[in-house]
């Protein structure tokens, strides 16, 4: 109970917090002279990927330090810090509900009435609410207080948000007007890279390490058998957007590359 009683506070204390830094960021955006003319929705976004981007360098600090305190026993070994930021990402992501909600808001011209403006709001951002509500409903509880195993694969999923940073400074730029900037296009390659590695690659490679320590089974397909199935689940819900995602982004680049390449001919 006393454990449940911290965690809780935990959040809640997050929860403040990243309602409080939203609203800084908000403000210092008004009275920034670069970003003071932007439309509202535009000052919206701009917040809202901020702290995003400070939620997802956050996360995947404590992960790496999860991964590398568990490496060596992935299914015993447990790291107190994964779990109070486990309760802090819950808060995030509780917050960010509202922070999109807010978003949507100011991109829509006229609000018709709190329910009707609701239904259009679970309809632009349907995948990333169902995202949202599915990390703090199924995943954050089945891997942190229901999974038997060990806090390495908890700090894996925590290492995810490796690449949010680099997604939210791209939209950040795009806003600020430096979509044709070389560090626009850098951030791009890094954060394609990055998404890549973290967010598609990780779930092959996490069930290639447990591979590499479950000694008892006699066959891969025993040992990945005796996972609870929970796990598998949860690794399908999380890895099924990031394809839809990282598709997105193969798509966007190729879309860039043809662009360019037609402008060289017509110059040519």
């Amino acid at each position: 109970m006393q454990v449940i009683e911290t965690q809780l506070a935990v959040g809640a204390y997050a929860l403040a917090a990243w309602f409080c830094l939203y609203l800084l960021i908000a403000s210092l955006l008004r009275m920034w002279a670069r970003t003071s003319h932007l439309p509202h929705a535009h000052r919206a976004h701009i917040t809202e990927s901020f702290v995003s981007g400070v939620q997802g360098a956050a996360c995947a600090v404590v992960g790496l330090a999860t991964v590398i305190a568990c490496r060596n026993d992935v299914m015993g070994e447990k790291y107190p810090l994964a779990v109070h930021y486990s309760s802090i990402g819950t808060a995030y992501f509780i917050y960010d509900l509202w922070a999109m909600y807010r978003s949507h808001i100011a991109r829509i011209s006229t609000v018709n009435g709190i329910i009707s403006t609701f239904v259009s709001y679970l309809k632009s951002d349907l995948l990333m609410v169902v995202h949202h509500m599915t990390i703090v409903f199924l995943l954050f509880p089945a891997v942190v207080y229901r999974s038997p195993m060990g806090h390495f694969f908890l700090g894996c999923f925590f290492c995810t948000e490796l690449s949010t940073p680099f997604v939210n400074a791209r939209v950040i730029l795009s806003l600020l007007g430096l979509k044709n900037s070389k560090i626009y296009i850098v951030n791009g390659l890094l954060m394609m890279t990055v998404f890549a590695m973290c967010r598609v690659a990780l779930f092959p490679i996490m069930y290639a390490v447990y591979l590499s320590q479950q000694t008892t089974a006699p066959s891969h397909i025993q040992a990945l058998a005796s996972i609870p199935m929970t796990c598998h689940l949860s690794c399908l819900l999380v890895l099924a957007p990031q394809l839809y995602w990282f598709g997105l982004m193969v798509k966007g680049a190729l879309a860039v590359m043809k662009m360019d390449t037609s402008k060289v001919s017509k110059v040519d």
